[in-house]
């Protein structure tokens, strides 16, 4: 409040200047609020979708990408690495020396082991045992691998079929296996969708708040209309 010639009046400019001074001072914690979880969403948008996406590239190309899981091929390969295999289409592929992926006999778990030997084995009726030949009468050979991994001394106790080879070695990344393991492990799962699954059902659940009890959430930050308010300086001045 200020005195003209003996005349109260206001000078109305004083509480707009204060008012904007204040929102200057003082930024709305609702875009603060808002800035931080699209943040944290694409943070783990982008792993999701790295997790998933590098395996689907080699997937695409042909490839697979696998995680070692032992040190049976130290120190060509290391437990923590992931190694591309690449498809062949033929058992004529195979050489000695080279790294494969197979599933062995009597096993679910697919292992990676260097071919130490190349063996034709004599094919044999499975109800008769009796040799099966070709039509010229000679023995049908079939292709069969003697592997071994590099740490171990002695080869694998059983010959594998060239048919359950899933691919030969290509590249190997060190410490791939390690992220991607736990990424597609089911804890993995969990920690990765269910933070942004949680935060898009709570910005659903917020976004159908009344307006009045939404705008006053501590998690998006105060009103604009609090802002103002708390800038204003109403007292008269002298």
């Amino acid at each position: 409040m200020t005195t003209l010639a003996g005349v109260p009046t206001t000078d109305v400019g004083a509480g707009a200047r204060r008012t904007i001074t204040g929102l200057v001072a003082r930024p709305s914690g609702a875009g603060l609020g808002r800035w931080v979880f699209r943040g944290v969403l694409a943070f783990f948008v982008a792993l999701i979708l790295a997790s998933y996406a590098i395996p689907l590239a080699y997937q695409l190309r042909g490839e697979r990408l696998l995680v070692v899981t032992s040190g049976s091929m130290e120190p060509a390969m290391s437990a923590g690495d992931a190694v591309v295999v690449r498809q062949i289409a033929s058992a004529s592929e195979l050489r000695v020396g080279q790294v494969v992926t197979f599933l062995p006999r009597m096993s679910t778990q697919l292992v990676t082991h260097r071919i130490a030997g190349l063996v034709p084995v004599v094919r044999r009726d499975p109800v008769t045992d009796e040799v099966v030949r070709d039509p010229l009468g000679n023995p049908w050979l079939d292709p069969y691998i003697r592997t071994r991994g590099d740490a171990n001394d002695v080869s694998d106790s059983d010959l594998t079929p060239a048919s359950q080879v899933r691919g030969i070695v290509a590249q190997v990344h060190s410490g791939w296996g390690y992220p991607l393991g736990w990424a597609h492990s089911p804890l993995g799962r969990l920690l990765l969708f269910g933070p942004p699954l949680v935060m898009l059902v709570a910005a659903e659940v917020l976004s159908r708040l009344p307006a009045h009890v939404r705008n006053r959430g501590a998690l998006w930050g105060r009103r604009r209309d609090d802002l103002v308010d708390g800038g204003r300086d109403d007292a008269p001045a002298t």
